[in-house]
């Protein structure tokens, strides 16, 4: 979710947080509940009805351009999809648009969830990335998009994420996310205001970088003003920077095969310069 400043270019009538049922998602997700992480959902709780004023200007559809151009790539025609921590659900919503038929999204966040419940075409559900209880071999496709992992914030939580994973998708399935880098998150390229009096959600964050512990704390003040209201609140976001070395191996040890890795937004390899990796790993077998 944390936007660079060189990438950047309704609450009312919320509806209730769905949950997996049998008439939808269950064939998907069981009856496996949403992992308690407080911490992790925190991160969105305040922001999620208010988050697509404040990724407005987000090319999301530059974004799914860009994923179906890697799935042209590596010739995989997915109709089973889930969007891990689909937020919103705006790229969820893309890609039902065009025409994959079958499209899901779960997140950890409750107040984003409320949101993407919205979203006609996209079913999502309230879920922990580290614990999905998929059921096996179930999708063609996983995506997790917009530095989402990130914020799983302790190396065997992404081992774990990683493996659940896996075990959703069909042999021969692929799983495309990306990550902030360690450089990125250490060059205080989240250092940012929106203080524009014509703007309805007004900004600003403030970063720290812990090199120890690789974690990115951002702190984020907020107001909201529109049609009368006026809201401040304030967000807390950590992110963990982690070595390319580290998540190729991790991808390995979940099971997946050999990962390809580029500079977002291209097909170039990844570099010491990159503030942005894209993964793609293919769960071994014949699709």
């Amino acid at each position: 979710m944390m936007c660079s400043r060189a990438e950047r270019l309704s609450p009312e009538g919320a509806p209730p947080v769905p949950r997996p049922r049998r008439n939808w998602l269950h064939r998907l997700l069981g009856d496996t509940p949403p992992t308690d992480a407080p911490a992790a959902a925190g991160s969105f709780e305040a922001i999620g009805p208010y988050y697509d004023a404040l990724m407005a200007t987000v090319p999301y559809g530059g974004w799914v351009d860009y994923l179906e151009a890697l799935l042209k790539h590596f010739e995989h025609q997915p109709r089973t999809i889930l969007d891990l921590a689909c937020g919103t659900g705006k790229v969820g919503a893309e890609l039902a648009r065009r025409g994959y038929p079958r499209v899901f999204g779960v997140d950890l966040s409750e107040g984003m969830v409320r949101v993407a419940a919205t979203t006609r075409r996209l079913r999502a559900a309230v879920q922990d990335a580290r614990a999905l209880g998929l059921h096996p071999a179930s999708l063609d496709l996983v995506v997790s998009l917009y530095d989402s992992l990130n914020y799983v914030l302790e190396p065997e939580g992404l081992l774990a994420c990683f493996r659940s994973v896996l075990t959703g998708l069909r042999p021969g399935g692929l799983f495309i996310f990306d990550l902030n880098t360690i450089r990125a998150l250490a060059l205080d390229l989240f250092t940012q205001d929106n203080l524009r009096s014509t703007a309805p959600l007004l900004y600003s964050w403030r970063s720290e970088w812990e090199a120890e512990t690789r974690m990115c704390t951002v702190r984020m003040w907020f107001r909201w003003r529109r049609d009368g209201e006026e809201l401040e609140f304030v967000e807390v976001h950590r992110q963990r920077g982690y070595a390319d070395e580290e998540v190729r191996a991790m991808l390995l040890q979940a099971g997946f095969g050999q990962p390809v890795v580029f500079d977002a937004y291209s097909f170039d390899p990844l570099h010491d310069r990159s503030t942005r990796a894209f993964y793609i790993a293919k769960r071994p077998g014949d699709w």
